[in-house]
């Protein structure tokens, strides 16, 4: 499971004892323990819309349990998905473990089926997926749409899939990060005002009119991936299909069963939409291209020009091991799972539930290998389509990428 970030802000005033609660939200096979923590219990149902907890005398058998304490220096959060007690918590960041541990327990409880670790909205028809990279504005830009009155908001950070890959809603609503940006306008500003639900120094949650409720379902029609940067104006690039692949099984948070179920599953729902790249530097900007491509008035892609899809950095490994040594003789190992798709590549070991994407350049340094080969060898032969990239770069971004590969057991030597 992908880990989730957790709040440790100054501790609450001591309050007189609250009654000892124990919550189970349908769908999850967890029980949340409240012992003393009524704030906490008021905060947890601010933020969560149409999904209504059984309130029980014990937790269920078989349950995994979630216990949050008052303490004197504020809530203390014990998960079972995470080692560790959090300690020192105001309600708002309590409430915050809590939704973590729903989110997390709801994934749980749907062994492969798929969960992504994206933000999604639509205006009207299929939803639209944003994700990318970390501090790329997925949950911003969330929370800025939610001041769209035509706009729904799914999530802004886990999205579960049913086995037919429709989207579900959990009905949790977004949570942005304070303060605020410094290009944040006035307008939003007085948005975030305005949806007053539980927060703290560090977050606010917006408890907004148009998030989905709890069980809404969906079919995911375009995947956005986020790409923030000094650039303008904002900009839709169309995305070459093996990008698109990497990115979900990037995003994906749920245990599959294997590589190949994970590989095929996040093949096919990327097939199913359309695959773009945002690239943007102004939240007002990016917003304003979302509802020139997607809002009603202007069906997909009508009145925005696609540009081409971007390249791949000449390598860019999403692992980082030690590069072999430049003249060392690698080939491929026995066994190995290969799927092309376009001018990438995915590899994994029918052992392994890990799949690793190989750019067009990883995918040309993997076919190489076919014929055993150093990294000196394989820059001779590449040198030729990297004329402008010096010889000695050259060979060492191709002796990290076979580090990569030897640490990941696709190439022996």
């Amino acid at each position: 499971m992908t880990p989730r970030t957790r709040t440790r802000p100054a501790g609450i005033p001591r309050q007189s004892r609250d009654p000892d609660t124990t919550l189970h939200f349908p769908g999850t096979g967890l029980s949340l323990r409240l012992r003393g923590a009524q704030p906490v219990h008021q905060a947890l149902m601010a933020a969560i819309h149409g999904w209504q907890p059984q309130t029980l005398s014990a937790p269920r058998p078989g349950d995994r349990q979630t216990l949050v304490t008052r303490g004197a220096g504020g809530f203390s959060a014990r998960s079972p998905f995470f080692e560790g007690d959090l300690a020192g918590l105001d309600a708002a960041s309590a409430a915050c473990a809590l939704m973590a541990d729903l989110s997390e327990g709801f994934v749980a409880d749907r062994p492969s089926c798929m969960a992504l670790h994206c933000g999604a909205f639509r205006f009207a028809g299929d939803l639209i997926l944003l994700t990318g990279p970390m501090r790329a504005g997925k949950s911003t830009l969330i929370g800025r749409l939610t001041a769209e009155p035509d706009v729904t908001v799914f999530c802004d950070d886990v999205l579960p899939l049913t086995a037919d890959l429709q989207a579900v809603a959990l009905g949790i609503a977004p949570r942005l990060r304070l303060p605020l940006p410094n290009g944040t306008t006035p307008a939003c500003r007085r948005h975030v005002a305005a949806t007053p639900g539980p927060r703290d120094r560090r977050y606010a949650y917006l408890a907004a009119a148009n998030v989905a409720p709890h069980g809404t379902q969906a079919r995911p029609g375009t995947l956005i991936v986020l790409d923030r940067r000094d650039i303008a104006p904002a900009t839709l690039h169309r995305m070459d299909p093996d990008q698109a692949v990497r990115h979900l099984l990037a995003q994906n948070m749920a245990d599959l069963g294997s590589a190949d179920q994970a590989f095929a599953t996040t093949h096919d729902m990327a097939a199913a939409m359309t695959c773009l790249r945002l690239v943007y530097a102004d939240l007002e900007d990016a917003v304003a291209l979302l509802r020139r491509a997607f809002a009603p008035h202007a069906p997909p892609q009508t009145n925005v020009p696609l540009a081409d899809p971007l390249a791949d950095p000449l390598f860019a490994p999403d692992r980082q091991s030690v590069p072999v040594q430049p003249d060392r003789v690698m080939q491929q190992s026995a066994g190995i799972v290969v799927r092309q798709i376009g001018s990438g590549a995915f590899l994994w070991t029918p052992s392994d539930p890990v799949v690793w994407h190989l750019n067009p350049v990883g995918h040309a340094v993997w076919a190489l290998l076919a014929i055993p080969g150093s990294a000196t060898d394989l820059a001779v032969t590449l040198a030729e389509v990297f004329a402008d990239v010096p010889r000695d770069r050259l060979t060492r971004d191709i002796a990290a990428l076979m580090g990569d590969l030897l640490a990941g057991g696709f190439i022996t030597g």
